[in-house]
């Protein structure tokens, strides 16, 4: 009996030794099921797998495999895992696979929403780490993280506020505008948007940013929101965020001047003015045509053929006018020619006084032409 006893309790024993052996935290088996299901392309099983790998939860800590599962879980649009991967590159805890790799991650996890990543990439452009110092995009990424709840971003917004407070109210304006242009009818705002890229300011130039706007208002408004037109015919005309395409260009050039933009006008009828055959006749009815639209450099070139007599009847009076008005708009060549007509008396009465008048003004528009004749009237 004592020997059976023995047996029996050897037996259990071995069991109880067999079976904690084999046993597995509810973590592990977590990870296991993550494991498989990251294997077979779950991008959010490879977000809990490469955290686990961060941790040791679940299985031993492995930060090189973490990054790796965290890649994967980035590259589907996750901005946590970008936000995590930057750290884990940045810090050097991982070798980066290369030296640019923190600053694509970061900027990955920033323009997806991650606040903690909005901050860090508005540091970045406060202080010129790896990118081009920029204050503009710098309160651009504050502000934007501030929005997200970051306290430490608001505060960098309350500081710029006071100690910039011209370029605060830059970057207020073009978070309102930003945020106006989600509107789907809102074509103004899209390209006001496109514009602050295009221009840069108050934030960093960029051309496939601004192109991208200028693109939106143009669809979005069924190819009837003329300025967007003109913008995109700049840019594919000098392949400036795009690449370089005249048959485009001119196709969207000639949408915008059917729709009365007046610098498509202007720009249809310098392209005439200039051609290697000038074409008079057709560049003034442009240039007139965005004349009569008060825009300034075609009413100086309406003037300007006027008093040549190029393209249309020869006129100084009528020259004289369209030199006013556009003069009148602060247009420095404007100025200039008629500080000479007043000086000569040509289709005005002469006036020394306000032919000098003219000249100041020009030469205040910077006009060196101008500056030059005035030392001699």
């Amino acid at each position: 009996m004592k020997t059976f006893l023995k047996i029996l309790a050897g037996v259990l024993l071995a069991g109880g030794l067999f079976t904690f052996a084999f046993y597995r935290t509810p973590q592990e088996r977590a990870f296991t099921q993550h494991l498989k299901a990251a294997q077979n392309g779950d991008t959010t099983a490879a977000f809990a797998v490469a955290q686990a790998y961060q941790s040791g939860e679940g299985t031993k800590p492995n930060l090189p495999q973490a990054a790796a599962w965290f890649e994967k879980s980035a590259a589907a649009g996750n901005a946590q895992a970008a936000w995590e991967l930057y750290q884990l590159y940045h810090s050097g805890q991982v070798p980066a696979p290369d030296p640019e790799a923190p600053a694509v991650y970061l900027q990955m996890a920033a323009q997806n929403n991650q606040p903690d990543a909005q901050y860090e990439w508005g540091t970045w452009y406060e202080n010129g780490n790896g990118v081009t110092q920029h204050n503009g995009q710098a309160l651009f990424w504050y502000q934007t993280a501030a929005q997200n709840g970051s306290a430490a971003a608001q505060a960098k917004v309350d500081g710029f506020a006071q100690e910039q407070p011209q370029l605060s109210a830059q970057l207020t304006a073009l978070m309102q505008t930003l945020q106006a242009a989600q509107q789907p009818s809102n074509f103004q705002a899209m390209f006001d948007a496109g514009q602050a890229y295009r221009t840069g300011n108050p934030v960093l130039h960029n051309d496939e940013i601004a192109l991208g706007w200028f693109k939106q208002a143009w669809e979005e408004s069924d190819h009837t929101f003329a300025p967007a037109a003109f913008e995109l015919f700049k840019q594919y005309n000098s392949g400036e965020g795009v690449t370089k395409n005249e048959e485009i260009a001119g196709q969207l050039l000639a949408q915008a001047a059917e729709l009365k933009d007046p610098a498509a006008q202007y720009q249809l009828g310098e392209f005439a003015y200039m051609d290697s055959t000038p074409q008079y006749a057709d560049a003034f009815a442009w240039f007139s045509n965005a004349a009569t639209q008060g825009y300034a450099p075609a009413q100086y070139m309406t003037g300007f053929m006027l008093l040549q007599g190029q393209g249309t009847a020869k006129s100084v009076p009528l020259a004289v006018r369209f030199f006013t008005q556009a003069a009148d708009q602060n247009y420095a060549d404007a100025q200039f020619v008629l500080g000479q007509l007043y000086l000569k008396g040509l289709g005005v009465k002469k006036s020394r006084k306000r032919g000098r008048a003219w000249l100041e003004k020009a030469t205040q528009n910077g006009n060196q032409e101008a500056a030059n004749l005035l030392k001699k009237a």
